[in-house]
């Protein structure tokens, strides 16, 4: 019961507080050109031959992410070809980043963006109100400053892009944090 009410204030309260989102469009230029991985790998966003998918998450502490990312998991990694390259980006600090990947055995590379640089370039930064990150650490155990290890509040509206030639092939942004973009459009939207 007490899970079933977590979802339901999250639902109606981060609606209420999301911050307008537009999020990158198709055909837009790539605003970063790299990104360090938790496994200190930079990954040219600009440059790479590589189809490369971003899927922005708002941290490790949801459970509608970690559904998604598992289902990404088992559906799409398997399908991905040499020239894809799948990346997990939040605002979890990289100890929390890193202990995630280990605990689902995720194979796609996470990306640790504590400061919402990421989620500020893509327009999908989304300010939760101060006391109601208080309510959920009080209340539900939820640390959203503790995993971030930051103050701002921010986390990632969910979103998915596909970069290709240093361009926006896809976007999908949900402000709904309960919709997220289905496998099956990534996979489609995939150069084969």
């Amino acid at each position: 019961m007490k899970k079933l009410l977590v979802f339901i204030l999250l639902n109606f309260s981060l609606l209420a507080f999301a911050s307008d989102v537009e999020g990158l469009k198709e055909n837009d230029s790539v605003p970063t050109n790299t990104v360090e991985t938790i496994d200190n790998n930079k990954v040219d966003l600009l440059n790479s031959k590589k189809e490369i998918i971003l899927v922005f998450f708002r941290g490790s502490w949801c459970p509608y992410c970690m559904s998604q990312l598992k289902s990404i998991e088992s559906e799409v990694m398997p399908k991905l070809k040499k020239n894809h390259h799948l990346i997990a980006i939040s605002v979890d600090k990289s100890e929390v980043a890193a202990k995630m990947k280990r605990k689902f055995n995720y194979t796609f590379d996470v990306v640790s963006d504590p400061k919402a640089k990421l989620l500020r370039a893509f327009k999908i930064a989304n300010k939760i109100d101060d006391d109601l990150v208080k309510k959920y650490k009080n209340s539900y155990s939820i640390d959203i400053e503790g995993d971030s290890g930051e103050t701002h509040h921010i986390i990632a509206h969910p979103a998915v892009f596909i970069l290709k030639n240093g361009k926006i092939k896809y976007a999908d942004v949900h402000v709904n944090y309960k919709e997220r973009t289905k496998n099956e459009e990534i996979l489609k939207n995939l150069s084969k």
